[in-house]
């Protein structure tokens, strides 16, 4: 497994997202498609991973969904898990890879991955502080993937409890 690293923010993301936005847009009608993760957050440092939200009304949904996304070049499907189904282009974690989280709209997954989002956009002070925190997660953990998210969920856990 590749060691984690943690880059500076780059103004490419918001592009990139809209560039796949667009492609997804084409082939699949009528789901929300959102911008999440630290790539949606101005200045705010991480993985350089675009991290896409689809928001789809019913599981039934998923299967066409996923069908049509392969068609897109990802490849990589993760089942079901905690709420989300998860793709990407390629098993390597990677600078500027995409990642497409497929949720169902108002389900506690949505409701979560917006919040969070939005809570860091909103409050630049804290979005600082998440990006020093994941520097220190990355030292701690040695670059070791499922260390570092485990040190990252428990800091995402009491933002959402806040609410």
């Amino acid at each position: 497994m590749k060691k984690l690293k943690i880059s500076p923010y780059d103004k490419e993301f918001k592009k990139k997202f809209e560039k796949e936005k667009k492609r997804i847009s084409k082939i699949i009608k009528d789901c929300e498609i959102h911008h999440i993760g630290s790539t949606a957050i101005s200045g705010l440092g991480g993985k350089g991973i675009i991290d896409i939200m689809i928001g789809i009304r019913s599981w039934k949904e998923s299967k066409e969904i996923i069908k049509k996304l392969k068609g897109l070049d990802f490849i990589h499907i993760h089942p079901k898990e905690k709420g989300r189904i998860f793709l990407s282009k390629n098993k390597i974690l990677s600078l500027r890879n995409v990642h497409i989280h497929i949720v169902k709209t108002g389900s506690r997954a949505y409701v979560e991955l917006l919040y969070f989002r939005d809570y860091l956009k909103k409050t630049k002070k804290e979005a600082e502080r998440y990006y020093n925190l994941k520097l220190k997660w990355l030292k701690q953990s040695k670059g070791n993937r499922k260390v570092y998210n485990k040190l990252k969920e428990k800091y995402i856990r009491e933002i959402l409890e806040k609410t």
